[in-house]
């Protein structure tokens, strides 16, 4: 009991650690980053972030996508309702991917063109 609880423990240490050591900047830092943005480096870690948020607006395009299949399935109350919500959001979402996956593309070619 006492050794699977060490390596537990560990293993969230390790995941701490690593997730401290990431490169791309938290989602509270971006306005920031991206005013002093002046290096390749610099321009990395704003793609990187827009490339994890086109990731996560694609998985919830699909969660919703999946929900509003499973609401037009349901004969009572506002299912009908519900279901375009999610097939809205569905569209909203993808829309927002497209968009962070274009300033991720921006990012990455002005990396490149201050020299990585």
């Amino acid at each position: 009991m006492k050794r699977n609880l060490g390596v537990t423990l560990a293993g969230v240490a390790l995941i701490l650690t690593l997730g401290a050591c990431s490169s791309t900047p938290p989602v509270a830092e971006i306005p920031e980053a991206i005013s002093s943005a002046s290096t390749a480096a610099d321009h990395q870690r704003i793609a990187d972030y827009f490339a994890k948020k086109a990731v996560s607006y694609e998985t919830e395009a699909k969660q919703h996508e999946k929900m509003a299949a499973s609401y037009s399935g349901r004969p009572r109350g506002d299912a009908g309702l519900w279901a375009a919500h999610c097939s809205n959001l569905k569209t909203k979402l993808k829309e927002a991917a497209q968009e962070a996956r274009a300033l991720e593309k921006g990012h990455r070619d002005l990396a490149e063109s201050l020299g990585k």
